[in-house]
């Protein structure tokens, strides 16, 4: 994709990039060393090898990207003429796209309440709450350094957001996306608590010290998303399956496999859910924006999706005003 580096952001290249690595590897596995030898019957194969490992909706973004890169390897006379148009992308049913929209605000407090009392300030807890309570996208909580936090700088504990592409952290908006975010004395405490307790005293290879941190050090996105569907999962915190399985038995139980069950939230999900959660307290879309990094117009468009009873009980708010 490097032909697109001056059409999209870093963190949007990045995605595309981690896609294409999908058929990278699967092209090691398939002995395919040659594009020229890429056929339709071929990206066929990718298609239902890809449909097996990933979500309907994690597919469809999949070939999306794959088939944009076969448009320009086209261009560049390194596969057979034509063969972009016959790259099949599946849509994902709707069922499926509505799994994404947004974690309901029940859903989210069970989560809280479930990583509270049995997962308190492990990584995975952090995560999760950081979601929650600032809106902020995969790139953004991934991003985030030790210095980037500070607790009693001012009246509450903050969090800054910086955009560091030279060291491998972009922000989707680059530097325009820069901002900081005040977080709860509660949040806050969190934080501390993993800190101290949790934290894996590990620095970059560039020197950076990252906030959030795996045993290599700082998490990959995929590394995110995976435990944002693990815990999203309604079984995994007590939840009737709405599916009807029994956990000790369900496929999608395992780690790797937690983005197929069909009522569990992406990260970009619990983004939403943090937005409509905004709106149903009554804040304006300036507001919400300037803490998500998005403009009044997206998030009306895009990330606002409240239920029919979110939507009467904001009006039953202002009963008595008009």
């Amino acid at each position: 994709m490097t032909a697109r580096k001056s059409e999209v952001s870093q963190s949007t290249l990045y995605e595309h990039t981690t896609r294409l690595n999908r058929f990278v590897e699967w092209c090691e596995k398939e002995g395919l060393t040659n594009l020229n030898e890429l056929t339709t019957r071929k990206c066929r194969s990718y298609l239902d090898y890809r449909q097996e490992e990933v979500a309907p909706t994690t597919l469809e973004n999949e070939m999306r990207t794959f088939r944009l890169a076969v448009q320009e390897w086209e261009a560049l006379d390194g596969v057979p003429e034509g063969l972009s148009k016959k790259v099949k992308v599946p849509s994902a049913k709707k069922g499926y796209r509505s799994r994404e929209v947004k974690v309901s605000k029940d859903h989210a407090q069970g989560i809280l309440a479930y990583l509270n009392k049995y997962e308190y300030a492990s990584l995975r807890h952090v995560m999760f709450a950081l979601f929650w309570h600032t809106g902020c996208r995969t790139g953004g909580l991934r991003s985030l350094d030790l210095q980037d936090y500070y607790p009693d700088r001012y009246r509450k504990p903050l969090l800054a957001f910086n955009h560091r592409p030279e060291t491998g952290t972009p922000l989707k908006k680059e530097q325009w996306g820069e901002r900081e975010v005040p977080i709860s004395d509660e949040m806050g405490t969190l934080i501390d608590d993993y800190i101290e307790g949790h934290r894996h005293d590990v620095a970059g290879e560039n020197g950076r010290e990252p906030l959030l941190t795996t045993t290599n050090g700082r998490p990959q996105k995929t590394t995110i998303q995976r435990n944002i569907y693990t815990v999203t999962r309604p079984c995994y915190i007590g939840f009737q399956c709405p599916e009807k399985k029994d956990p000790e038995e369900c496929e999608w139980t395992k780690y790797n496999q937690a983005s197929k069950c069909p009522d569990t939230v992406s990260p970009h999900g619990v983004r939403r859910g943090f937005v409509t959660k905004m709106r149903d307290m009554g804040a304006d879309f300036d507001t919400i924006g300037d803490r998500v990094d998005a403009s009044p117009r997206t998030l009306r468009e895009h990330y606002d999706t409240p239920t029919p009873q979110e939507k009467r009980d904001r009006q039953l708010e202002w009963v008595d005003k008009v």
